[in-house]
């Protein structure tokens, strides 16, 4: 239940990813998190869509040191560039944010 969200575009610059998606998760001004424990604060009992993100991202990659979600855009960014294998595990969890029952694998 639920509809996945859409990557529309992936970009590295130095040790960040610019992730553009089909839809947007907040206002043009942005929300920041620096670690899972702020993101948790952000995301318990309000109704964020880019904090609920985050937790999700560091949970996924224990090496991300800051989450940024302005708009339609996710930037995420950590000390030594980024590999294939982890770009495509942090995509499926930004396209599976607003999922709630995941697909069965037959």
């Amino acid at each position: 239940m639920g509809q996945s969200i859409e990557i529309q575009s992936i970009e590295a610059v130095d040790d960040s990813i610019i992730v553009m998606m089909n839809r947007s998760l907040t206002s043009q001004e942005g929300e920041a998190y620096d670690s899972l424990a702020a993101a948790s604060a952000a995301a318990d009992g309000e109704d964020s869509f880019a904090a609920i993100l985050a937790v999700r991202l560091f949970e996924a990659d224990a090496s991300i040191d800051r989450v940024y979600v302005a708009s339609n855009a996710v930037v995420l960014t950590h000390a030594g560039g980024w590999d294939d294998a982890t770009t495509s595990s942090l995509s499926s969890v930004i396209e599976n944010l607003f999922l709630f029952y995941p697909a069965v694998q037959t």
